[in-house]
């Protein structure tokens, strides 16, 4: 039956390859890019909308090729250290680059990067002075933008059905405090990437608008976000994130994955920045700012009174923090904002040449006691060297009676080959909630050794880790020491200018406790993706793409699962674009799931993870009447064949079926 499935799935993969075409297809669409610059379908959802929101403010305010200095063009996240010195080379030796077309005669560029580039930066005059801050300019030539989305089910669950007033005495958590509808206002002011401001507001499906909420919405994230000005490097008041170092002591809580450190630049963008999404946690309230100190040294200055969501038992002890930003019921509503943290930083760094040293102290107290205690202080020093041929990064850092280090070492091995060699130790006495570390589970009771290989030459590019992790001491589904082995491997080839090809293989090994035998044994999963893309001509292209997963552990049911997406892209002209995909899916369990990437509007891309048996469609419609006017439409419907209901408690759909429609208007002026 398995091999049938995977017969079938060939068949139509084979099928779709006859529909080709010649013709010369236009550079990659931003949300084709958009798509390509997500590395990991595991990352937590909060990491995953984060990284979103980073790059999208990056395509609004895109960065001067000619100006760019190294830093800037590393916190983009895409190029390893030899490929920026190949793009500075080539200004310094040819000149300032008239046309992103000169990129390819850097000869350290591939294809794909150089694709992805373009929707990044801009070839812009070679020598540009700061203007100063003026309000007169900064009115006359910032641009505002207005979003608002509404997400409209069509299908009820059970804690939106009406409930008898016994009932309600006895369970009253089985009612949702709210409507069905969800909907979110995203408003942001830009002047020249200098000057951002706006706000964030969001109402998830169940939760109270007005009444409960004084405020309306749910969620309320106010930025201002000044650079430059003057003395000051950054000014940041309101919601705001901070990342210094490698984010061993402050990253904003959320990891960008294994996949990412192959850059070797393993903490992404560093210092303050503004928090415009909808995640409700991760963030700080209050302010901050970051001054020159010479003109190689900074330092930085933050506070913060952060509310949180946290789970209180017995003597008023926090005993777990909750993240998902959900109050819908009376019991989600009682742990609304129930907990405050008071946050002080300090960071100081040196820059020049390509070296970089710096420290830093985090320091925060709870408004109530937690099982680790009212409060922690982290201190941590942190350290890089970039040099065309190679890059060394790390952080060492030490909270209350634990320690970690992380180290990552990148090596240029040919023109076209790099390893990067990371290596992470996180004690169990380790306590750093705001880190952003690269690891397995945690960053405590960790220790592991990644080594990764980067290819990129022309058409093809590959990379792949091998990850050897252990927790020495017992953590989540071990109750003592366990190993790991974590392996992936990433193929990207442009077959002709018309189809490309991508393959993606993982596997990992973890031991967790097995009940039967009373031992730990290895737990095996795979999980593989291959997709080709294929452009007929200017304004139709498609992509074929198949999953295959396989969840192996002692005394369980050997679990596979296989899927089959089919999807489209229709451009007709500039203001108009549709797309449609078709995914079928065939899973033993949720243990073999597939994951696919999932289109939608704007800062709603991500994956959704699918299992059992069934299909799901999706149509997504783009109208843009003019530059400063664009209307996104998104309908998909999730069908699944071996079952009568969906979820369950609250969340439960008495049927086979759901549908959902997201509407979304953006406005420029």
């Amino acid at each position: 039956m398995k091999s049938i499935r995977i017969l079938c799935a060939l068949a139509a993969l084979v099928f779709s390859a006859r529909l080709s075409g010649s013709v010369n297809p236009d550079d990659l669409s931003w949300e084709s890019v958009l798509e390509e610059l997500i590395p990991d379908e595991e990352l937590p959802e909060a990491a995953l909308e984060q990284l979103v929101e980073f790059y999208e403010q990056l395509h609004a305010s895109p960065l001067n090729i000619n100006t760019a200095t190294s830093d800037e063009l590393e916190s983009l996240k895409i190029l390893s250290p030899s490929q920026i010195e190949a793009i500075h080379a080539y200004i310094y030796m040819y000149g300032p680059m008239k046309t992103l077309g000169e990129l390819q005669l850097t000869g350290g560029l591939d294809w794909r990067t150089r694709q992805i580039l373009r929707h990044l930066v801009y070839a812009g005059d070679a020598i540009q002075e700061k203007e100063r801050l003026s309000l007169r300019e900064m009115f006359r030539y910032g641009r505002s933008e207005l979003t608002l989305r509404m997400d409209m089910p069509l299908y009820m669950r059970d804690g939106f059905r009406e409930h008898t007033a016994e009932e309600l005495a006895r369970y009253p958590n089985r009612s949702y405090l709210g409507g069905r509808l969800s909907h979110k206002i995203r408003y942001s002011f830009n002047w020249k990437g200098r000057i951002r401001a706006g706000f964030t507001a969001d109402k998830d499906a169940g939760e109270p608008f007005g009444g409960r909420n004084r405020a309306g919405y749910d969620f309320w994230s106010p930025y201002l976000y000044i650079s430059d000005a003057g003395p000051f490097k950054t000014l940041v008041a309101g919601n705001y994130k901070a990342v210094f170092g490698q984010g061993l002591v402050s990253g904003s809580g959320f990891s960008l994955g294994k996949s990412m450190s192959l850059t070797g630049i393993p903490s992404g963008q560093t210092g303050l920045k503004p928090h415009s999404s909808v995640s409700e946690y991760g963030y700080f309230r209050g302010a901050g700012l970051t001054f020159r100190a010479g003109k190689a040294l900074s330092i930085t200055i933050m506070g913060a009174y952060t509310p949180a969501d946290a789970i209180v038992k017995g003597d008023s002890v926090v005993s777990s923090f909750k993240t998902d930003g959900y109050h819908r019921t009376e019991l989600e509503w009682s742990r609304k904002h129930n907990f405050i943290t008071a946050s002080g930083a300090a960071n100081i760094n040196y820059r020049s040449n390509g070296v970089s040293v710096g420290a830093t102290v985090l320091s925060e107290r709870y408004s109530l006691p937690t099982v680790n205690g009212i409060g922690y202080t982290d201190v941590s020093a942190d350290w890089s060297v970039r040099r065309p041929a190679f890059g060394i990064s790390g952080e060492i850092a030490l909270s209350g009676g634990g320690g970690a280090v992380l180290t990552n070492n990148m090596f240029r091995i040919g023109r076209k080959l790099s390893s990067n060699v990371l290596f992470r130790y996180y004690s169990p006495e380790f306590n750093a909630p705001r880190s952003g570390a690269i690891c397995e589970s945690d960053v405590r009771n960790e220790a592991g050794v990644l080594i990764g290989l980067t290819y990129s030459g022309g058409r093809l590019k590959s990379d792949g880790y091998v990850d050897m992790f252990r927790h020495p001491g017992s953590g989540s589904g071990a109750a003592g020491p366990s190993n790991g082995l974590e392996i992936r491997v990433n193929a990207a080839w442009k077959a002709s200018r018309s189809d490309n090809l991508d393959a993606t293989l993982r596997f990992k090994s973890k031991q967790k406790e097995c009940k039967p035998t009373g031992t730990f044994e290895y737990c095996i999963t795979w999980r593989g993706r291959l997709r080709w893309d294929h452009t007929f001509n200017r304004t139709l292209s498609c992509r074929t793409q198949l999953f295959w997963s396989r969840y192996d552990f002692l005394f369980e049911p050997l679990s596979d699962g296989t899927g089959l997406s089919l999807s489209s892209d229709w451009n007709p002209s500039p203001s108009l674009s549709a797309s449609l995909q078709t995914v079928f899916f065939l899973t033993d369990s949720y243990d073999s799931s597939i994951s696919v990437y999932e289109k939608g509007p704007r800062y709603s891309f991500g994956f959704v993870t699918l299992s059992g048996r069934g299909g799901r469609v999706v149509l997504n419609l783009r109208y843009k009447p003019s530059a400063r006017l664009q209307f996104n439409v998104k309908a998909g419907s999730l069908l699944y064949a071996d079952r009568d209901e969906i979820s369950s408690s609250q969340q439960r759909i008495s049927s086979w079926h759901k549908e959902d429609i997201n509407v979304q208007l953006t406005w420029k002026f």
